[in-house]
């Protein structure tokens, strides 16, 4: 788990970085803790817990930019 917070915090956007920036950037951080759970047994559900919060942060996100769901 260490090293997944080590890894994702090297690669956060810039604080006024464009949402869609953010949006993939957790996006991503859902990726690597889902992975982290598979492999960090003692820390599967805090990484776990941590993927869920990371892919609702991005949804929230990505429902702000495009709130009637179009896919354009």
């Amino acid at each position: 788990m260490a090293e997944a917070h080590e890894v994702l915090w090297r690669r956060r956007p810039a604080h006024d970085a464009a949402p869609a920036e953010w949006a993939a950037f957790h996006r991503r951080s859902a990726e690597v803790y889902a992975a982290a759970a598979k492999v960090d047994v003692p820390n599967r559900q805090e990484a776990s817990q941590y993927a869920v919060f990371a892919i609702r942060r991005a949804r929230e996100i990505e429902h702000r930019l495009n709130p009637d769901g179009d896919d354009e």
